[in-house]
């Protein structure tokens, strides 16, 4: 009876830490748009004539308004970096003046999960939502709300060393790749269809 009880406590346990990761509710909407289903984040808005390719890009730092297990200034330094280094490699132009769009947001929330059963579920679990938007003064060009989940791919037994921070650094990579497939590849499968 006992081993049914230990087990029974084990999966509600890792139950419990699975769905502490699960969805949250997307941020406010900014008043002056309308958002759509994106095709890579959960909503986008578009201005007609904003064309992204022909941009130059003035790209703000994205604070994170909370977090849970996880540090938020070290998140911001590798989404930062990860954001600069990615528009770099599409070709995108990084610049300022009075030309330049502002790239700003907000992580919204950031997780880290599941370290206390890491070593029944073999994986820790991490999340965050954002939202953001690409502007001209006071006309908004672009805005984007998303949500990203990602686990650690690990068998079970004790974490890796870096584990944490190798998850964090991929859940950055994801969210951005999010955002600039959304802005890049937009409206390419509706044209080539």
């Amino acid at each position: 009876m006992c081993r049914w009880s230990c087990w029974i406590f084990c999966v509600l346990a890792a139950l419990t830490a699975v769905s502490a990761c699960g969805p949250r509710a997307l941020p406010p909407k900014p008043a002056a748009v309308v958002f759509l289903p994106g095709e890579y984040v959960e909503e986008s808005y578009f201005a007609p004539d904003f064309k992204p390719a022909d941009t130059i890009y003035a790209l703000n730092a994205f604070p994170v308004a909370r977090s849970i297990n996880a540090s938020a200034e070290a998140f911001q330094k590798i989404f930062q970096e990860g954001l600069v280094r990615a528009w770099q490699a599409q070709g995108l132009k990084i610049g300022s003046g009075q030309n330049a769009c502002s790239l700003s947001g907000t992580i919204h929330y950031l997780a880290v999960k599941g370290a206390r059963l890491r070593w029944l579920t073999g994986r820790l679990f991490a999340s965050l939502t954002i939202s953001g938007t690409i502007t001209r003064g006071d006309q908004v060009l672009f805005a984007f709300r998303d949500q990203v989940y990602l686990s650690s791919p690990l068998a079970p037994g004790v974490a890796a060393p870096r584990e944490k921070d190798i998850l964090l650094a991929r859940l950055a990579q994801e969210a951005v790749n999010h955002l600039l497939n959304e802005l890049l590849l937009h409206g390419l499968t509706a044209e080539s269809g």
